[in-house]
Order: structure tokens, then C-alpha cells, then sequence
């Protein structure tokens, strides 16, 4: 490139220069034409460069300065940069929203497990010299004490301060759920009773029940129907029902034709061979398989409370003198077979339907048997023995109760929590009520026979 434009702009300028000098040695002062001769072109490799030509300059024009042609190549634009694209402005992320925060939620309180009273004693009225109980039920406590509130309120003692306070007076569980108070004095009319129930969490007390003391028999029970005389075959049933008011217990009794005998119907039991006595602390009193030997016998029943008791009038058995199948095998061991059939067999608790009990032996001496599930893999178990009262009442004072864990592999472990307890068992209209001292948490129980 640099060749082809000396070629062409050198004889331009050499052309310039001759016309300079001329025109400062004109001889005859006249014009002179000058001609520049352009030596012709080489032909460059480029044939569109080869074909310019450099066109003629005379005189007088002023030489000019022609830019050399370029060639074709040269002509072309160059290509024009590359744009560098405008940044994309990264897009402006939407403002994230604030997390609304959640509210705490109030902690919650543990559960206290104190415990719940579920049951609260009555007011009782009694005579001077007289008994009373007081029963209270709760879940959840370990431990139990009776209190003793004076009429006016200003002194509030246990059980243990009441019997110093009251020196005649026997008191009997004063820390148990079921208090029991014996040889009532007229001192005590007026004061107050309540249980205080607690276990390591806190404590609970019942509510206060009023005890009367009183020397009247006001408030003793009344008779409002007194059974009938009865006649019936050998080997027969039948029914005397009697009906009180003011009542807590009541007890049949059986009197022999010529009234020197009077016995209650546990000892009737065992006095008529194969003679069946159902109920016989309930108003109603019903007598299966009779034998001739009840011929003639009078029943009545004997109604009491705390405040005193009441008998109906005597109602008459007369059994006909057919022959009587059972007389000639009459036995001790008949008379006591039919007594100990009166609590004889199994019991389930009347609620839950999950604590059974099993009575066996009689007719002295009775063996008790109570199992209590406490979980899949534990149940605890008592037993007692003793004899039941002309109540129908079993106070016992050798009880053992035992915690027995089961593990995968059905393997017994036992463990002895106490013996020689305390406590009772009677029989009611419904079937048994049992309590015993050492789970005095969990009150009496009820059982019906299975």
C-alpha cells in the first residue's frame, strides 16, 4: 500500500515544484503554459486501484491536495465494533414480607395432681353413748386426718387431739377416709367434722358435717309396714317384706313357736338345714326350700339407725305337712353349707367392673381374696380372713397386700407393701361394700356376685 501512494503523490509534488520555479523565471514576462506530464500508472494488483486516474492541473488552478484512492478494500467501511450490549439490570427482587411472627402461646400449666374430694360427709345425729360414721372419697392423696371444729368455730383439732379432748370417746380411723366414733358424749353436740386429704403436690379438705348429740330418741326410725304371715309347702319359697323410714340398717330376726329363742337370720342359716335366707339385711327377706322344721316360727325385722332402732310386728311361717324331702338328711354340715353359701363365691366391683373378689370357707372363719388390675403389667392383690357379725359385717386385723409386676415374658414379681391391715367387709342389698384401711385413697368399694 505504501509503494502505490509514493507512485502516485510523488509526481504530484514534483509537478508543483516545476510550476513554482517557472513562475519565477518567465522570460517574456508572458503566460507560459505548463503541462505536467503524469507518468503513467503502474498497475497495481488491485485492478480497481489500477483504474483511477489523476485527472490534469493547469496553471492556473491551485494545486490541491487529492487524497490518494484507496483502494476498494480500503473504501469499505470497516465493520463497525462489536456493541457491547447495555448491562441488563439485574430485575429489583420484591421486598420480602416480614414473617408475621406467630403468638406464643400461653405455657400450660402442669396439672397439679392434688387431690380431688369426689365425696363429703353427711351430718349425723346420734344419742349420748351412741356410734356414728363418717365417710369421705377422694382421688389422687396419700394421706388422710379428720379434723374436729368446736360450735363456734375458734378451735379446729385432728383425731389425735379429739380422743384427749374427749376422753370417753372412742375414735376409730381417724386416718382413714371412714371415721368411725363410738361412746359418743353430749360435750361433743355441736362440733364439726371434716377429712383433709393430701399427697406431696398439696392438700384438699372436705366439707364440714355437724354432729347432734341428743339424750331424746328423736330421729330413730320408723316402721311404716310390717311384714304378713306366710303359708307355704315343704321345700317351698316365699317372701316378707317389711318398710321404714329413717333407716340406715335392718336385720331379720327368726323367734321360735314358744318365743324363748330369738336369732338373726345369719344364725337362722345355720340353725335350718338346707333352708335358703336371702337378704336378710334388706327389707325384704326371702326363704327357699323351706323345711316343716320352720313350722310355726315367727320373723320380724329390726330397723336402726344412729339415733336408735325399731321392730316391725312378727309374722308367722306355717309350712304344710307334706313330707319334707330334706328332713331326714338333716346335717351340721347342711346347716353350715347353707351359711356359707350366703357370701360364698365371686364378686366383681359393681363400677369399673375391673377389681374381683373371691370369698371361700365359712361358716366360722371366712377366706377373702381381692385382686385389683392397676395396669397391663401390674395388679396388687389383698387378702383376709375373718367371721361376719349378726350385721353381716367382717372386721378384720390380718390383712396382706402385695404389688405383683408381670414382665414380657409373663414372669410374676411380688412385692409385700404391708400386713396385719385393717379394715372391713359387709354385706349389703346389692352384694358387698369392702374397705380397707391401707388404700383408703381410693374409699370403699362396692362388689355385686358374679
Amino acid at each position: 500500500m505504501k509503494n502505490v501512494i509514493s507512485k502516485r503523490v510523488l509526481p504530484i509534488l514534483l509537478a508543483g515544484m516545476l510550476l513554482l520555479s517557472g513562475c519565477g523565471s518567465r522570460p517574456n514576462g508572458g503566460k507560459a503554459d505548463v503541462v505536467v506530464v503524469m507518468p503513467t500508472p503502474e498497475v497495481s494488483a488491485n485492478p480497481a486501484a489500477s483504474a483511477q486516474i489523476v485527472p490534469e492541473t493547469t496553471a492556473t488552478t491551485a494545486p490541491t491536495n487529492t487524497p490518494a484512492p484507496t483502494s476498494t478494500a480500503t473504501q469499505q467501511q470497516a465493520p463497525a465494533a462489536a456493541t457491547t450490549p447495555a448491562p441488563t439490570p439485574a430485575p429489583t427482587p420484591a421486598p420480602t414480607p416480614a414473617p408475621t411472627p406467630k403468638p406464643t402461646p400461653a405455657p400450660t400449666q402442669a396439672p397439679s395432681n392434688k387431690p380431688v374430694v369426689t365425696k363429703n360427709p353427711t351430718d349425723e345425729k346420734v344419742i349420748v353413748g351412741g356410734s356414728c360414721w363418717f365417710v369421705a372419697k377422694y382421688e389422687n392423696a396419700v394421706w388422710a386426718e379428720w379434723h374436729f371444729v368446736s360450735p363456734d368455730g375458734s378451735r379446729d383439732i385432728n383425731y389425735a387431739d379429739a380422743e384427749k379432748e374427749f376422753s370417753t370417746m372412742e375414735i376409730v380411723k381417724g386416718y382413714a377416709s371412714t371415721m368411725q366414733l363410738k361412746n359418743i358424749p353430749e360435750a361433743l353436740n355441736g362440733w364439726k367434722v371434716y377429712c383433709r386429704f393430701s399427697n406431696n403436690n398439696g392438700a384438699m379438705t372436705t366439707t364440714k358435717a355437724t354432729i347432734t348429740v341428743t339424750n331424746s330418741t328423736d330421729g330413730s326410725p320408723r316402721v311404716t309396714k310390717s311384714p304378713t304371715g306366710e303359708t307355704v309347702d315343704a321345700g317351698g319359697s316365699c317372701s316378707f317384706v317389711a318398710r321404714h323410714e329413717d333407716a340406715i340398717w335392718a336385720e331379720w330376726h327368726f323367734v321360735s313357736p314358744d318365743g324363748s329363742r330369738d336369732i338373726n337370720y345369719a344364725d337362722a342359716a345355720k340353725e335350718f338345714a338346707g333352708v335358703e335366707i336371702i337378704n336378710g339385711n334388706t327389707g325384704t327377706l326371702q326363704l327357699k326350700n323351706i323345711s316343716v322344721s320352720l313350722n310355726g316360727w315367727k320373723v320380724y325385722c329390726k330397723f336402726s339407725n344412729n339415733i336408735g332402732s325399731v321392730k316391725t310386728s312378727s309374722a308367722q311361717i306355717t309350712v304344710s305337712g307334706q313330707k319334707d324331702p330334706g328332713t331326714a338328711v338333716v346335717t351340721v354340715s347342711d346347716q353350715d353349707a347353707s351359711y356359707s353359701a350366703l357370701y360364698n363365691g365371686s364378686y366383681v366391683e359393681s363400677v369399673a367392673k375391673k377389681g374381683t373378689m373371691t370369698i371361700s370357707g365359712g361358716p366360722d372363719i371366712f377366706n377373702v381374696s381381692v385382686r385389683w388390675p392397676n395396669s397391663a403389667s401390674e395388679y396388687s392383690t389383698w387378702t383376709f380372713s375373718g367371721s361376719f357379725d349378726g350385721r353381716a359385717v367382717m372386721h378384720y386385723s390380718n390383712c396382706t397386700m402385695k404389688t405383683v409386676t408381670v414382665d414380657e415374658k409373663g414372669n410374676e414379681t411380688s412385692l409385700m407393701n404391708y400386713n396385719n391391715g385393717t379394715g372391713y367387709l359387709q354385706m349389703t342389698d346389692s352384694g358387698l361394700t369392702w374397705a380397707d384401711d391401707g388404700r383408703s385413697a381410693s374409699g370403699a368399694a362396692s362388689f355385686v356376685k358374679s
